[in-house]
């Protein structure tokens, strides 16, 4: 497979020379179609245009095997009409001389895209190698005419007009045609759009077919122009408004091609003597402007729309900056508040223990002072050892939400880690409690700091076991799944607890939001933390009367990120 890939990619050139040499030479021969006396030069001459499309579409160091190959096609064309090999390598000569030179100018000078979709690209396209290069070409042309046919002086300027016109309309109708389609496009063509485009062609084909197959006027040296003659705008302009350079450029070519026939068959409004210079002057200049005026609203239309596609590009990212800027602000926000918040609860934390501890101590003396203390005294006794223990609970909540969260991250399997967070709730949990769990045990190992995500889970088995008071199932599974699009594994707890509402579902994960009375807030929020700092997720879905499920996300540990 690698081998018959590289020879079709060492063949490639080759048969791209050949290709353009074959090109060359056909378009050469339907050129010499259009050889009209007394000039005896085409009224349109393709091979111009595909010599510049040529050079355009290559590099330059295949330039000379480009020019060699059209040298040798056009030798070969023209041989027998010619029949003088001299004569027939001048022309060719001068034709290819006339397209390096445009191709040169176009994109040293106008930095040349082939694909026609900027104004100055056309305005090069025009100026440089249709009045420029050509120019040269004709001049060269002519010359070598003249040791052919004999030209007097006043025959000279108007051959000379007749060939850089006609090699002028071979740049302006062939070579846009082959530059806008070899190039492509970033339009989608969707079966309606090449149906479209068809019907265009077709309508503009049958438009300029009854207008160029009338007959010439009887009366000499006159031309018969009437409105209908330009029948032919209404479709340019559609090709440029719908299919831009591509359209413009093909709707070009089927105009030229039905207008030139019935022109050299003479027949419509330019054929007034259909071998003259002056019925050729008026038809080039006819299909000229048509070329120009489509061209040149296209590559328009290509700069807008470019101008509208990168406004948009540039509104997207403003709008993917200012969500950025969004969620670091409020994550900012919410940094600065967990800083404060942690500042306060290691301060309370502090200075509630303390007294606390001597109030337990206190408490602990006189139980020892009077062990066998009853009634009320002892029932006094019994509160405050109750409510110490209660404000122990919250200083410890306090410290663990105020400690910093940089978890000793190790690969391990997390199977033990589940199992352990939800014994440790059993021990504490309410009574009447089915438990059901599924953990995978061939999943590969997650880095986590044992300790505190055993601190996370526990805190989530617990708050399932309290939404079921009265009994219920405790649904736990550990599995593996895709998140973010990376492997993870996946942990979820369910309960058949009473739920949540869908406002206190959105600030559960909020500090010293609680619904118990007896909460102190700091429970899911710790869990939060520590999940985070393990570069996990945890979510939650909760149906009023239905129940709630924590699901919880831990990446392996080979798709944790390196601190940084």
């Amino acid at each position: 497979m690698l081998t018959s890939r590289f020879n079709s990619r060492r063949w490639w050139p080759l048969a791209r020379l050949v290709l353009f040499a074959v090109a060359y030479g056909v378009s050469a021969r339907l050129g010499g179609l259009l050889v009209l006396p007394p000039e005896h030069v085409s009224a349109m001459w393709p091979p111009s245009g595909v010599a510049l499309a040529g050079l355009l579409l290559t590099r330059y160091r295949d330039w000379p095997a480009l020019l060699l190959a059209s040298l040798l096609a056009g030798t070969y064309a023209f041989l027998k009409e010619w029949g003088k090999l001299p004569d027939v390598l001048g022309i060719a000569g001068g034709n290819l001389l006339e397209a390096a030179v445009g191709a040169f100018l176009l994109r040293r000078l106008v930095r040349f895209r082939p694909s026609l979709d900027r104004v100055r690209d056309v305005l090069g396209l025009m100026g440089l190698a249709a009045l420029g290069s050509c120019a040269l070409g004709a001049t060269v042309g002519v010359g070598l005419l003249m040791t052919r046919v004999p030209l007097g002086p006043r025959d000279f300027w108007p051959t000379w007009r007749v060939f850089w016109v006609g090699d002028a309309m071979g740049v302006l109708v062939v070579a846009p045609l082959l530059l806008t389609w070899l190039t492509g496009g970033t339009a989608r063509w969707t079966p309606r759009r090449g149906a479209e485009l068809a019907a265009l062609l077709v309508c503009l084909g049958v438009a300029t077919h009854l207008v160029f197959r009338t007959p010439p006027p009887t009366a000499p040296d006159t031309v018969a122009f009437h409105p209908m003659t330009y029948l032919a705008f209404p479709f340019l302009l559609w090709a440029a408004l719908r299919f831009e350079a591509r359209g413009s450029s093909l709707a070009t070519a089927v105009l030229s091609t039905v207008a030139l026939w019935h022109t050299a068959h003479g027949c419509g409004p330019f054929a007034l003597a259909a071998w003259h210079n002056l019925s050729l002057a008026y038809l080039q200049s006819f299909l000229a402007a048509a070329s120009m005026s489509g061209l040149l609203l296209a590559s328009a239309l290509g700069e807008r729309r470019r101008a509208q596609d990168e406004v948009s590009h540039l509104n997207q990212e403003l709008r993917d900056s200012l969500r950025t800027l969004a969620t670091t602000q409020a994550e900012l926000v919410r940094s600065e508040r967990m800083a404060a918040l942690g500042e306060l609860s290691a301060t309370v934390a502090h200075e509630v223990r303390n007294p606390l501890g001597a109030i337990s101590n206190a408490v602990a003396a006189l139980r020892r002072l009077a062990p066998d203390m009853v009634g009320p005294a002892g029932t006094m006794l019994d509160v405050m050892d109750e409510e110490v223990q209660r404000l122990d609970l919250i200083v410890n909540d306090l410290l663990d939400f105020a400690r910093p969260m940089k978890p000793r991250l190790q690969p391990q399997p997390l199977p033990p880690v589940v199992e352990g967070a939800l014994s440790a709730s059993l021990r504490s949990g309410p009574a009447h409690i089915t438990v059901s769990h599924t953990l995978d045990e061939s999943l590969p190992p997650v880095a986590v700091d044992p300790q505190l995500l055993h601190v996370a889970l526990t805190n989530l088995f617990t708050n399932a076991m309290q939404a079921m008071p009265g009994g219920g199932t405790l649904t736990t599974k550990l599995e593996p799944d895709t998140h973010a699009g990376a492997p993870h594994a996946r942990l979820t707890i369910s309960d058949t607890g009473h739920g949540m509402a869908p406002e206190v579902r959105a600030r559960i994960f909020e500090p010293f939001f609680t619904t118990r009375a007896s909460g102190t807030g700091l429970g899911l929020a710790i869990v939060r933390r520590i999940v985070d700092s393990h570069h996990g997720e945890v979510s939650v879905h909760s149906t009023v009367g239905q129940g709630t499920t924590f699901t919880v996300w831990l990446p392996y540990a080979g798709q944790v990120p390196a601190p940084g």
